[in-house]
Order: structure tokens, then sequence, then C-alpha cells
């Protein structure tokens, strides 16, 4: 279909034809360079709370999936006064490691443990993946969030875009709730490189559990504010609505084209309209994990929250895993 000229702005059809060419030949050579390594080595941060236990819980399935290295980390300060044994350095790096025990025991028995100190708690962990060279790290959400739900804490925001590794948040309770079973794995799609290592690495876990994958475009399809002051609202909109249908349907046939290497029968591809942080989080409430992409912009091959991240992040009713922004060569 021809592009029409777009809301009297003086651009014309063959203009941006042009720039959606040259879109798609960048989109074609990010994918070709877009891969979903296997996760090798996970790090979860434990701090003795039942939060800490939910990370623990979610990243004992992720490492069984994928059958990867699983190190729990605990962290305490390093103290500046001189204290009782009990309270000093030492006491509280032996606390640590008794604490470590109990959560391998209970609920991470193949893991490894580490104890690392720092007045920061992101930093150190933050050091952890970096050093150990991890793939995913895995938090629990804040203590004083809502049982069932996502919420990140002060840690969480501070190790948003300074980590190069996945992301995995665990929503409060879920070590309560049973053995996590990743058997329904959703994603949402909207086509930029960020979208498509989403997607790449929810199918590589997808095929490496057997769950059923889920992939969702959001076309957002609110009309933007400019248009407003349009001659001719009703042609506008009209015109706004061709341009949103032929973009879902693009969008679909892309996704579908991403997954066609995995089984028919375990995917399922949908493009609909609406608020992607809403439908999102309808979706993770039928799901037992979200996987979302880093926003558009900010610092290569880090974990960066855009909106639609930033809403999934306090909110979402089952773990969401935010992948790292896909390095550009």
């Amino acid at each position: 279909m021809p592009v029409p000229a777009l809301f009297g702005t003086g651009i014309d059809s063959s203009t941006v034809e042009n720039i959606m060419a040259q879109h798609l030949d960048t989109q074609n050579a990010l994918d070709s360079r877009l891969v979903a390594e296997v996760p090798r080595r996970i790090a979860v941060g434990v701090d003795g709370f039942s939060t800490g236990d939910d990370a623990a819980a979610l990243g004992s399935a992720l490492a069984g999936a994928s059958d990867a290295d699983l190190i729990l980390v605990a962290i305490h300060p390093d103290p500046i006064v001189v204290l009782p044994p009990e309270l000093g350095w030492k006491g509280m790096h032996e606390q640590a490691q008794r604490m470590l025990s109990r959560t391998r025991r209970t609920l991470a028995p193949a893991g490894r443990t580490m104890v690392e100190t720092d007045i920061s708690t992101a930093r150190a962990l933050a050091r952890v993946a970096q050093r150990e060279r991890c793939d995913v790290l895995v938090l629990g959400s804040a203590r004083g969030g809502a049982t069932g739900q996502v919420t990140i804490g002060s840690a969480t925001r501070q190790l948003l875009g300074h980590t190069a590794c996945h992301l995995a948040i665990a929503p409060r309770g879920l070590s309560k709730a049973g053995p996590v079973d990743l058997r329904r794995i959703a994603v949402g799609y909207d086509g930029a490189p960020e979208s498509r290592a989403a997607l790449a690495l929810a199918a590589r876990l997808s095929l490496l559990t057997g769950a059923e994958l889920r992939v969702v475009a959001v076309v957002d399809d609110r009309l933007p504010g400019f248009a407003w002051g349009a001659m001719q609202l009703g042609k506008t909109v009209a015109v706004w609505d061709e341009v949103l249908e032929e973009g879902r349907a693009d969008l679909e046939r892309e996704a579908q084209a991403a997954t066609a290497w995995l089984e028919p029968a375990a995917v399922e591809v949908s493009a609909v309209f609406g608020s992607p942080a809403e439908i999102l989080h309808q979706v993770s409430e039928t799901t037992d994990l979200l996987v979302i992409g880093s926003r558009r912009w900010g610092v290569v091959a880090r974990v960066l929250l855009g909106s639609t991240g930033e809403a999934l992040l306090h909110g979402a009713r089952c773990p969401v895993l935010v992948a790292a922004r896909p390095v550009e060569e």
C-alpha cells in the first residue's frame, strides 16, 4: 500500500517509503548478529528474607532449565568501627554463610555460595555478575511490595543501567507457592532490536524448558498529539487507522517468521492494539515468566527500563526477565 503524506507535514509517500526501507535494512543487519546464548551462569541475590528466597526459587528454576551454574550471593557491610566479635566482619561473614547454606539446602541444592563485602548491595551484586561473567542476575521484589506481584526495590533500581547481564525479578511470595514450573513463557514484541533480543531469549528458554511460548506484539493505537490539530481530523484518523493496521499485520508476520524454527504447536503469536503496559500486565496473570526488552536508548549491553518495563516491574503477576540491550557492532 502506498504510504500517504503524513498529516500535512510535507513528507510525501516516496520519502516515507525510503525511510522505511532504510529502517528494514538496519533491522536485517541487527537480526543477522542477534543470537540468544544459553544462560551458563546465574547469580542470585539472597538476603535472608522471604524475598531472597523468592529469588533463589526463580534462579534455581532458570538454572535447572538451562543446566547453568547457580551462585547464591549474600552481601554484608564492612564495619568501619570496632565492634563485638559477633557484630564484626567475621561474625557477619559467618552469619551470611549460614544463611546461604540454609537457602541452598531448602531451595537451590545445586547452587554454590558466595559472600561479598560492600556497603552497597547493588554495587557488590554488579561486581559479582561482572567478575563471574554471569548471564542472568536474579533478585527478589521489595519487601514492602504486594504478595504475588513484582515490585522493584532500591537495590534493583540502582542496578538498572549498571549490569550487562539479563535481570530477572521474582514476585513476592513466589517461594511459598510451590516449585517454580516454567510451563508458559510470554514475551513482549514490538519489532525493535531490544524486543528481538527478548524474543530470542524467550524462544531459547522455551526450547530448553519445553514451555509454550506466547509472543505478544502490541501496537500502541493512541493518536499522536500533533495529529489532533491537523486539518480534516476525520481524514487524519482514517489514515492513522490504515497505517496502524498495516503495522499490526507486518509485526505479526515478523514475529511468526522469527519463531518459525520452533514447533508450531508450541508457539502462539498475536498482534493487538492497546497500551503495551496494560496488555502485558494482563498477560502476566496467566503465564509463568514474562520476558521484555530494555528501552531503545542508552548504554548498549545494559538493562535499561522504558515506560512499559517500569510499569511491569511495579505490578506484574509473574516473574519478569528483562533482556539486556543487544550489543551494536
